[in-house]
């Protein structure tokens, strides 16, 4: 015997919870066209690039939130 998960109500399903899509410094900069040095530079520099998102550090490296490094050179690109 299972479990039925159809709805058949009629009533739209609920919106599932955005998932955050994380990355490595390389994959990251690989998502946004640059080589992953550059990546670190603006990190390391952080004065000169407030706009950049902060990563996460897992152990000795880095996670970016593509969808936050995305909103941000969105909103660099239209300054």
């Amino acid at each position: 015997m299972g479990i039925d998960l159809a709805n058949d109500s009629g009533s739209p399903e609920p919106s599932t919870p955005h998932m955050r899509r994380w990355a490595t410094t390389k994959d990251a900069a690989a998502h946004i066209r640059v080589h992953p040095e550059v990546l670190r530079r603006w990190n390391r520099h952080r004065d000169k690039y407030p706009w950049l998102p902060t990563p996460k550090r897992v152990g000795k490296d880095f996670r970016w939130d593509l969808d936050a490094l995305d909103a941000a050179l969105d909103a660099q690109g239209t300054d």
